[in-house]
């Protein structure tokens, strides 16, 4: 491929894998909302959810004294820390063929 034609074709790659980040997280947001509604039926007090993301799992963090329970496996954690990696490499990718292109002499028509 030519760098061209690839520099053309980055920009879309990266949009795709973004549309890929914005749907993973909308189902990593639903299945923290569902934790987060199950803790409130179970306690008095209002908790928090913490997500941890190299772990690829989701605790409950019970009041007053922040432990941590009741902690469940997201695989899709794991899948929207891929595609944001990917999408970081295809960004600097395209700025650094782009430099490149740049750089590169056209001939000019006299």
């Amino acid at each position: 491929m030519q760098a061209k034609t690839l520099l053309r074709l980055l920009p879309y790659l990266a949009g795709i894998l973004f549309a890929g980040v914005a749907l993973v997280g909308f189902e990593v947001s639903t299945e923290t909302a569902a934790l987060f509604d199950a803790q409130q039926t179970a306690f008095q007090e209002t908790g928090d959810v913490q997500v941890f993301w190299f772990q690829g799992k989701a605790c409950s963090v019970l009041p007053p004294d922040g432990y941590v329970a009741n902690c469940i496996a997201l695989p899709m954690i794991n899948v929207m820390l891929a595609l944001t990696i990917l999408m970081i490499a295809v960004l600097v990718l395209y700025g650094l063929l782009r430099k490149r292109v740049n750089l590169i002499p056209t001939k000019r028509k006299t």
